[in-house]
């Protein structure tokens, strides 16, 4: 009887460590690791194969849609978000698992024996912890809303990536033009002055004229080596929201219509895309998530002021007398019935609730000051755009009278260079009203412009995104 329970015993255990996981090492390997990334290309055939066949890849141009795609595939935040969104969900299964039971051995033998007896005493004794049903829902619901929780937050990963390289993609192309812009009212400083440096050698201007030209062309230049330095760190800020090193942007052509002209939205859009946002944006649903785990917290350490209950059969050889026993277990929660835990669990859901109402006003405020500074930026954008177009009228008519000689070279010059600054004044203001828009669609979390959405729809978010 003895050699069969401990062979029935010993093939348990067998079975059970044949069940086990195994460890796998996966060292990494940092040289490696970087020659991948500086290997990244968008025009890499795995990239294409994971876009394919919803979008043609890779594209002619690249507006922020198709860049975001590549984003979803290739970007190392976005991939360590959905590492801990795995995390989020292995720890439903460790929620959902029954609890495993615990097994004693004992051995004693008597130095000497006893005429007739055994000398040796064993037994064998378990203990099996009662998990109540609802112990196990409520382990369930909170893992179930860590796993919430995690969707969203890699969707405010997205979206934080999707606002980053908005912004990178405005700065680079912007700046480009802006430094066009500047190159160019360089140019026509630099020949005002000549102009200017020749009349004042002829008596017919004065120095102060001379020094006037040539703080405009310092500012020029000034405006021209700003624009340079923005496209650059533009240039590596976009590379990095994409995912790609600084040199697989080479030869990329970058599309944006309409930059310039940024889309009037009507009062009626406004009023439903900021009611929306109130009700259901990420950050608030994140902050009702928390506050339904702050709930089921609770609920867990009310349930703990019940008993906990345990039973344990076991076996026993007695020096020659086998016995069968039966114990039973609890936790008593006799002394403070886990009131300091409630407690704690109570405070911790009220602070939940608190910032459910701190996220909403927030939400309220960037609303309104998102759609107040954007009809401001249109309003200066309008007026740069008059502005501009007054230059340019002007400038015509100067050509005019240059031509007919009623106007000297210097005015020609004057009028040229009033255009170029027009110029970059509307771009100037262009950039406002981008930022604002930008600042408008972060506050609604939803694209204003654009195919963004029509693409990620298209391609199933990269089959990526969960």
């Amino acid at each position: 009887m003895r050699h069969a329970l401990l062979r029935a015993l010993g093939a348990i255990v067998l079975a059970a460590l044949a069940g086990c996981a195994h460890y796998q090492a996966r060292p990494i390997d940092p040289a490696a690791t970087a020659a991948q990334w500086q290997a990244r290309r968008l025009d890499d055939p795995a990239l294409a194969a994971r876009l394919a066949p919803a979008v043609a890849w890779p594209p002619a141009r690249y507006g922020r849609g198709e860049l975001l795609l590549a984003a979803l595939v290739l970007n190392p935040d976005l991939a360590e978000a959905r590492a801990h969104l795995a995390e989020a969900d292995a720890a439903v299964r460790t929620a959902k698992a029954w609890p495993n039971p615990s097994v004693n051995l004992a051995l004693e033998r008597y130095a000497q024996d006893q005429a007739g007896s055994s000398p040796w005493l064993w037994g064998v004794s378990t203990n099996w912890l009662i998990d109540t049903a609802v112990r196990r829902r409520l382990r369930a619901d909170l893992a179930d809303a860590g796993v919430r929780g995690a969707r969203i937050d890699y969707a405010e990963k997205v979206w934080e990536v999707r606002r980053t390289l908005r912004t990178a993609m405005a700065d680079l192309l912007l700046g480009e033009r802006q430094h066009a812009l500047a190159e160019d009212a360089v140019v026509k400083a630099a020949a005002l002055q000549a102009a200017q440096e020749r009349r004042r050698a002829l008596g017919e201007a004065m120095p102060a004229d001379v020094l006037q030209v040539a703080l405009v062309l310092a500012q020029a230049r000034d405006a021209s080596a700003t624009a340079a330095q923005r496209v650059a760190d533009a240039r590596a800020r976009l590379a990095r929201a994409v995912g790609v090193p600084v040199h697989a942007l080479d030869g990329v052509v970058l599309a944006w219509d309409g930059l310039e002209s940024p889309p009037a939205l009507s009062a009626t859009q406004l009023d439903q895309l900021a009611t929306q946002a109130r009700l259901s944006r990420p950050d608030l649903e994140r902050a009702l998530v928390d506050y339904a785990a702050r709930e089921t917290e609770l609920r867990q350490q009310v349930r703990m002021q019940y008993p906990q209950i345990s039973i344990g059969p076991g076996y026993t050889y007695d020096h020659g007398v086998r016995k069968l026993q039966f114990n039973l277990g609890a936790t008593l929660p006799l002394f403070d019935q886990n009131q300091g835990p409630i407690a704690e669990a109570e405070a911790r859901r009220e602070a939940a609730g608190r910032h459910v109402e701190a996220v909403q006003a927030g939400i309220d405020s960037e609303i309104e000051g998102a759609t107040a500074k954007l009809a401001a930026a249109r309003q200066a954008l309008d007026a740069a755009t008059h502005g501009r177009g007054a230059a340019e009228r002007l400038q015509q008519q100067t050509a005019a009278g240059y031509a007919h000689g009623e106007d000297d070279r210097l005015a020609v010059l004057n009028a040229q260079l009033a255009t170029a600054t027009a110029a970059q004044a509307q771009l100037a203001a262009a950039d406002q009203a981008q930022q604002a828009l930008g600042a408008l669609e972060d506050a609604v979390r939803t694209p204003l412009e654009g195919n963004e959405a029509e693409l990620l729809r298209a391609a199933g978010h990269a089959g990526d995104t969960p």
